[in-house]
């Protein structure tokens, strides 16, 4: 603030200027600087956009992928799984040449156990839970080869059709 007598910057604190003396209040203000009325602002209408209009997408509706990935994958480890029955009955009735029914059989339990971990990403694929289980187990039924490679063939198309519908597992 300036002083109207000499044009000095004055003190907003004392009642005259530091230079000439001319008073510069009548009186002793209140605050040492005047304050506004507080201004009522009203609150901004926004309304929100409807449902499936502007900033809400339309909810996706959960493909068939994976129930036909979980369904060729059951399939293929249920096949795999009969075929490691087989090659253990095979493997037991070769126990009389020695070492070639224990290969056999050792192979027959890594069939059997490939198949299970097939059959459970099958149920995962199914529930549409665990995605990464359904993946590793469309993986176990591609690897395991089961009758005329119809396992492994089923494992593949399985593996596609897990690893597309990503989205719709939980």
């Amino acid at each position: 603030m300036r002083c109207p007598n000499c044009q000095m910057e004055v003190d907003p604190a004392r009642p005259s200027c530091n230079y000439c003396g001319t008073p510069v209040y009548g009186a002793q203000p209140a605050y040492p600087y005047p304050q506004a009325p507080p201004a009522y602002y009203p609150p901004p209408g926004y309304v929100a956009p409807a449902p499936g209009y502007g900033y809400y997408p339309a909810p996706r509706q959960p493909s068939s992928t994976p129930l036909a990935a979980g369904i060729l994958i059951l399939i293929g480890g249920v096949l795999a799984l009969i075929d490691g029955a087989y090659m253990a009955a095979i493997g037991a009735a070769a126990s009389f040449l020695p070492g070639v029914g224990d290969i056999i059989m050792m192979c027959a339990a890594i069939m059997i156990i490939f198949a299970i971990l097939a059959i459970v990403g099958g149920i995962c694929a199914l529930q549409r839970k665990v995605w990464g289980l359904a993946l590793v187990g469309a993986i176990f039924c591609m690897i395991s080869i089961g009758p005329m490679f119809i396992s492994s063939i089923l494992g593949l198309i399985g593996l596609i059709l897990v690893a597309i519908s990503k989205d719709d597992f939980a």
